[in-house]
């Protein structure tokens, strides 16, 4: 609960960073190359640590299995409810 609050937190804080402009402009332009890099290397060690995991490995087919109702589930859900949300701003 308390790596939750965390996370909030900091999100917060960018909020507010950007609503006050504090950030100057050719900084916010080198900010999407850190946040590519840091994606990046949060997507490898996950990868480390899927592969280090030999619960995940040895139950792959099943998890995979779920994995994917799960992201069907959530991009169709997540492409009707844009739609719903577009579609009724320009009525």
């Amino acid at each position: 609960m308390k790596t939750i609050i965390l996370y909030v937190i900091i999100i917060l804080i960018g909020f507010f960073i950007a609503k006050k402009k504090i950030i100057p402009e050719n900084l916010k332009n080198k900010v999407s190359h850190f946040q590519t890099g840091s994606l990046f290397f949060l997507l490898g060690f996950m990868g480390y640590k899927i592969g280090a995991n030999d619960d995940i490995i040895n139950n792959l087919s099943q998890l995979g299995i779920q994995a994917i109702i799960i992201t069907a589930f959530a991009i169709i859900f997540s492409i009707l409810i844009v739609f719903i949300i577009y579609r009724g701003g320009r009525e």
